[in-house]
């Protein structure tokens, strides 16, 4: 690569060089002239659009007192703007740009198109035919691509000193064959029929080349490659005409001709190599422009039983089902999981084709005729493509505030003494006993008329003052990942246990025998939320979401499992890539005031405080969620 830079340079630059010489060249005369043509050094002031070449230049020197001569020719348009720019350089200038030849006699400046170089003649050398023949063993090796008949057995006749002579009706024939190292008789036929001819020998040792009628081949009408043959045959009227357009593109048209004969003319034609287990039948009716020999044979077979298959440098031909013409091969994805692929497969694809999937490499393993096996790998590459990911972040804030109040007086007499416990700050929530209570009334008689006496040992006395205020906000922050088109899921709460009595009855032969089990049962509150997203062409992302909330709300019996309450919404939507959206609304609300004391005391101010206990409780929560899905690929 480095050598052939320099090649280049060392042949471009002297032709820079030479183009830049003249026009160096141009400029030295012409501040030679000005000596003599101030006018050479006069300012031009100038716009021009839409006026000739010829026009500009002759109107610069009509404007300066020049002496010029423009060659009609120039009816280039020019559109330039000039300030302050000396003649001489706007001269210079114009020749360089629209490649002009000048030339001076005296005063007189003379402009005119550079001639065009005509390339040097192209020498056509005549093509070698090649042919070798050995004489120790009377070989004979034919490597023939569309080469003239006269030329090959003159070829033939030189290299062998055997004489080759050619019916009148083939002179001027395109013979293609290649043969290696067989014997001469053997060769010479072998090219013969391969190319519609036959070849006799008489006794004088000349070799007779002519038509073969039986044969009826397509003969070659012109030297540009355009075969036609119209005739009517016992197969029915035929008319087909095919040009080569190169070595490897065709145009055929045929009306109700064999299938066959289309192919053999192609394949003649361009040198193409074929082996036939069966001969195609049927006929085909097609105009077909720029097409290689594979294609036109996926169009003839398609429909038909018959297919193809390539082997090396050529062609086996035959009907599916033959052994030789089986493809297998590993068609491999790029961009998407081998996973239900086989179910997106339409199942005429799959007719006459064993379909095996390999995970392994992600691919599956075709096996059927080529034609088949091409369809299906059109199909596949039309869906594997890159499967969109979507990141799905998920904001979760729950807040839930509450409150409560419990106030009141409460005796009454226990089963035994109750010991004095409790606290008294900040909240008041105290149990006396009756030897407390029987202090403070002790204390309370000495300063009185009145004895109210002693409580008996068993007796208590409850006190309550207690406010609570409680705020709680959590914040969670999940991010989940899916492709496409799957379902995503989050999941997050808390498990309670309760307890499950089973009670079994075991039979004996005095009575029975009663066995309980006790067995510990969870019980799950969760938050979940499920996303399905949907990509679409222009990156909006539809999405399927549920969000199901579960809470405890307390116990009927100690021993009986929780309530629980449940939230839930679904909805689809539509958002952009990148954008957030807020769901909320998942709010709950709680009151409960409860109270009990002694009738008609309990509802007077003031005095209820002493003849009866009441509690407030208030809780309020709320659930936001905000969701935000990316699409990367």
């Amino acid at each position: 690569m480095k050598r052939f830079f320099i090649i280049v340079y060392l042949c471009i630059v002297p032709l820079l060089g030479t183009a830049q010489g003249k026009y160096d060249e141009y400029r030295t005369k012409m501040d030679s002239l000005a000596l003599t043509q101030p006018g050479l050094n006069g300012k031009v002031q100038v716009s021009v659009t839409g006026i000739s070449l010829a026009d500009f230049i002759s109107a610069v020197a009509l404007e300066n007192n020049l002496n010029v001569s423009v060659d009609d020719n120039l009816r280039t348009t020019v559109v330039n703007n000039f300030y302050d720019a000396q003649v001489k350089d706007v001269f210079l200038f114009l020749a360089q740009k629209y490649e002009l030849e000048m030339e001076f006699i005296g005063t007189i400046i003379s402009f005119k198109e550079t001639p065009e170089e005509l390339p040097e003649p192209i020498v056509y050398k005549p093509k070698e035919i090649d042919v070798v023949y050995k004489p120790e063993n009377q070989f004979l090796s034919l490597n023939l691509k569309r080469d003239s008949l006269d030329q090959v057995a003159e070829a033939i006749t030189k290299a062998s000193g055997k004489n080759v002579v050619l019916a009148p009706n083939i002179k001027g024939k395109v013979v293609s064959v290649y043969i290696q190292n067989r014997p001469f008789d053997q060769s010479l036929d072998m090219m013969a029929k391969s190319n519609g001819m036959k070849v006799t020998k008489d006794a004088d040792g000349f070799y007779f080349m002519e038509i073969d009628e039986e044969a009826k081949p397509i003969n070659n009408s012109s030297s540009n490659g355009n075969r036609n043959n119209r005739n009517n045959a016992q197969t029915g009227a035929m008319d087909i005409g095919i040009s080569a357009l190169d070595n490897t593109r065709l145009d055929v048209v045929a009306d109700n001709t064999p299938i066959k004969v289309i192919l053999e003319s192609a394949a003649q034609l361009i040198d193409e190599h074929y082996f036939m287990y069966d001969i195609p039948e049927g006929n085909a009716t097609l105009n077909v422009k720029n097409v290689s020999f594979r294609e036109l044979m996926i169009n003839l077979f398609n429909g038909t039983e018959y297919t193809y298959k390539k082997e090396e440098d050529y062609y086996l031909i035959g009907k599916r089902e033959t052994e030789g013409l089986r493809a297998t091969e590993l068609i491999r994805l790029e961009n998407r999981s081998i996973e239900n692929v086989m179910a997106t497969i339409p199942a005429a694809m799959k007719d006459d084709v064993v379909i095996t999937e390999f995970p392994e490499l992600n691919g599956l393993i075709v096996s059927g005729s080529s034609l088949k096996i091409e369809e299906l790998k059109v199909f596949l590459e039309s869906v594997d493509v890159v499967v969109p990911m979507v990141q799905i972040d998920v904001i979760i804030v729950n807040s839930k505030r509450s409150s409560g109040l419990s106030t009141g007086m409460k005796a009454g007499i226990a089963d035994q003494p109750v010991t004095t416990n409790g606290d008294v700050f900040p909240g008041a929530d105290v149990t006396l006993g009756a030897e407390t209570i029987n202090g403070l009334i002790n204390a309370f008689n000495g300063f009185g008329l009145v004895n109210i006496g002693a409580v008996t040992p068993n007796f208590y006395l409850s006190l309550k003052a207690l406010e609570s205020n409680s705020v709680i906000d959590i914040t969670s922050t999940p991010k989940i990942s899916t492709l496409n088109g799957n379902e995503a899921s989050f999941s997050v709460g808390e498990t309670s246990y309760y307890q499950e009595e089973i009670v079994n009855v075991q039979p004996t032969i005095s009575g029975g025998n009663i066995v309980s089990n006790r067995v510990w049962k969870p019980t799950d509150a969760n938050l979940d939320i499920t996303v399905k997203p949907f990509v679409s062409a222009d990156e909006y992302v539809t999405l399927q979401i549920k969000v199901e909330q579960n809470d405890f709300s307390g116990k009927v019996d100690p021993s009986a499992p929780p309530n629980k309450t449940t939230q839930t919404f679904e909805s689809i939507i539509r958002v952009k890539n990148g954008e957030m959206i807020l769901m909320g609304g998942l709010e709950k609300d709680s009151k409960e005031d409860t109270g009990s004391g002694t009738p008609f005391l309990s509802r007077v101010p003031i005095i209820k405080w002493f003849f009866s206990s009441r509690e407030k409780d208030k809780e309020k929560s709320k659930l936001h969620i905000f969701i935000k899905p990316t699409v990367t690929y």
